[in-house]
């Protein structure tokens, strides 16, 4: 089935967004999908349902290393998938399903926030990298409590995703010091806490984030810096473990000038890596604080929630 240039042009947007963090993404997803709902011209339910898996399909895979997008828009088209109404009620059920699933995310985060906010004390300084909402929200919350905590962020990978972390938070009144990213074994040392976020827990327990995030990981590990990870629910991924994941690459010109190298040099640019479990201190989700030995048991718990819901 076609679709129209509007919605393969939003598409577009998402697959090739370098700033944003995968809750994000997944919220534009589940806005894409509401606004294929909302212009669809299908004459029949199910053309309209042809259509909105077609739009989902492809926007769940604009994005493979996302697994919120997936989640969410996987959820969207089971939740109208088999229900009983008119064309015109499918199509009105279908936005306020996408509404109500970027509002779960936003309360979400909020929880998230509030959460991550405790554990920070007065006068922390936190290193961050790979730019996440969820993790700006929870610096925003903490420096509302606690006015005197300053934060580490890293230019993060090619991408440049730390300058508009040191951006906003600069701009909220929070202290930051921008570094590249091969000094994060300098400046661990100087932190009492390291706060990224994620774009998927896989189904071992991995924690798959913008490139550079293994490398923070194992320098507070070696400082003895708390490690923790922020994440909804919705990034859980029970389908796929961390050597599975697709983890993307961009354009090599991010990395070097085109020409600059002979032909021969094969130029890498991979947007994510893969932190293990048992580097990570803990993972706050919008249920509170996770310990690395409860995340197996919470991924089976979500899977097993999920199915109850589908039956």
């Amino acid at each position: 089935m076609s679709i129209s240039p509007e919605i393969v042009s939003l598409i577009d947007e998402i697959k090739n967004d370098k700033t944003h963090g995968a809750s994000e993404l997944a919220r534009q997803a589940a806005k894409v999908l509401s606004v294929a709902a909302e212009r669809s011209q299908a004459g029949s339910i199910e053309q309209f349902l042809l259509e909105q898996r077609e739009v989902g399909g492809r926007l769940t895979s604009a994005r493979p290393a996302m697994a919120p997008l997936f989640n969410i828009i996987t959820r969207l088209l089971n939740a109208i998938s088999g229900v009983e109404m008119s064309l015109d009620s499918i199509r009105r059920f279908t936005i306020s399903k996408a509404d109500e699933a970027v509002n779960d995310s936003l309360q979400a985060i909020a929880r998230i926030a509030k959460y991550g906010s405790e554990l920070i004390a007065d006068g922390d300084k936190i290193m961050t990298h790979s730019y996440s909402s969820t993790v700006i929200e929870m610096l925003k919350a903490a420096h509302t409590k606690q006015k005197n905590i300053e934060v580490i962020t890293t230019r993060s990978g090619p991408g440049h995703t730390g300058e508009a972390i040191a951006q906003q938070l600069s701009l909220y009144g929070i202290p930051v010091t921008f570094i590249d990213d091969t000094a994060m074994g300098l400046y661990i040392s100087t932190a009492n806490k390291a706060v990224v976020g994620a774009d998927r827990i896989c189904a071992d327990g991995q924690v798959v984030n913008g490139i550079g995030t293994y490398q923070l990981a194992l320098v507070a590990d070696r400082a003895g810096v708390p490690f923790y990870v922020l994440c909804e629910a919705l990034k859980f991924d029970p389908r796929l473990r961390g050597e599975e994941v697709d983890l993307e690459e961009k354009e090599p010109s991010e990395v070097v000038k085109p020409g600059a190298l002979s032909p021969e040099v094969r130029v890498k640019n991979p947007y994510f890596d893969i932190t293990p479990l048992k580097l990570v201190t803990g993972i706050i989700t919008e249920n509170g604080l996770l310990a690395p030995e409860e995340v197996i048991n919470y991924i089976e718990k979500q899977l097993a929630k999920d199915t109850s819901s589908l039956a």
